[in-house]
């Protein structure tokens, strides 16, 4: 065939794209399709490709489509970092690798719908606390106090609390000298670094670890 071709080529005078002819760059896109990332994972690392490739220097290139440009934490690997991640980072993300095969530029774009999640569940818990006073300026000063108290125990237990109301009564026993603050919590089992001991490509392991993390928290 390839004779044949040659010997058309000189009756015609024409040139002819033989074949083996490659051309002056290559390019393709895929569908790397749906990624799901629960909101306030420490870590999430997603690779360029969903195959693993193997090229020889590759560069790597991530856009986040229809957003400002920014800059991406990118691994040498080309995996996309993405840290405590929340819902409004949901969108579409592109990756594209280049390289060069048998001297012409090649590149491959794979395209990947990312959505952040939430597990709902959690606690609504109401602290009563006695008090001689209700001013509005003191039972701020306490609840400022109060929060500090909170924020250290999310560090601690790796959830998350939320003061989502609170409100100031006499008490039932002594009501012209003693009061009741009651401060109203919701409590999430995900708070920062909720994941940290869960890192792992293999998901048998993540679910594991997402459980007794659940159970430990709860």
């Amino acid at each position: 065939i390839g004779i044949l071709a040659l010997v058309l080529c000189s009756c015609s005078g024409q040139p002819a794209s033989l074949p083996w002819d490659l051309p002056a760059i290559s390019s393709w896109e895929h569908q790397g399709g749906l990624v799901f990332i629960h909101t306030e994972s420490s870590l999430y690392s997603l690779p360029c490709s969903p195959i693993e490739m193997e090229v020889a220097d590759p560069t790597y290139r991530w856009v986040q489509d229809g957003a400002a440009p920014r800059l991406f934490s990118v691994t040498k690997e080309g995996h996309l970092l993405l840290q405590h991640f929340q819902a409004g980072d949901s969108g579409k993300y592109s990756c594209t690798i280049s390289y060069m095969k048998h001297g012409v530029p090649v590149s491959q774009t794979f395209h990947y719908s990312i959505f952040g999640y939430h597990v709902l569940g959690g606690l609504d818990i109401v602290l009563l606390f006695h008090s001689k006073l209700c001013e509005d300026n003191w039972t701020k000063r306490f609840l400022w106090g109060l929060q500090d108290k909170l924020r250290q125990l999310e560090i601690k237990q790796r959830c998350k609390l939320q003061l989502t109301a609170t409100s100031c009564f006499p008490s039932f026993n002594n009501p012209s000298d003693e009061f009741i603050i009651q401060v109203h919590l919701e409590v999430s089992l995900f708070g920062p670094h909720w994941d940290e001991h869960c890192n792992s490509q293999d998901m048998q392991t993540v679910t594991d670890c997402y459980h007794k993390t659940v159970r430990h928290n709860l």
